[in-house]
């Protein structure tokens, strides 16, 4: 009979979620790029480039801040939650023997 059920090492969670967070802390790209574009400014499709460039910047930036803060935070509350969750039912069930 199947049954829907979780289960859940924390340890090994929690370890999952730090090299999120690790990696993502990580994830800096050079400056470099940036600074050697001045010969892209007189071509129209060069000011393209460095338009695009800057975004793909700017959205590594905001990538970066969301796996290194708001996911492992989030992870974590809930394991906390699943924690909290699997205590209460724990602790609301009563068994009960029967003597043959």
């Amino acid at each position: 009979m199947a049954e829907d059920k979780v289960f859940m090492d924390t340890g090994v969670f929690t370890g999952i979620v730090n090299d999120i967070k690790s990696a993502g802390e990580g994830l800096v790209f050079s400056e470099e790029p940036q600074a050697n574009l001045s010969a892209l400014e007189t071509l129209s499709v060069g000011r393209e480039i460095i338009e695009t460039l800057e975004q793909v910047y700017k959205n590594t930036d905001v990538y970066r801040l969301e796996v290194s803060q708001s996911l492992p935070k989030g992870l974590l509350t809930l394991r906390d939650s699943m924690i909290n969750v699997d205590k209460a039912v724990s602790e609301s069930l009563s068994v009960e023997r029967r003597r043959e």
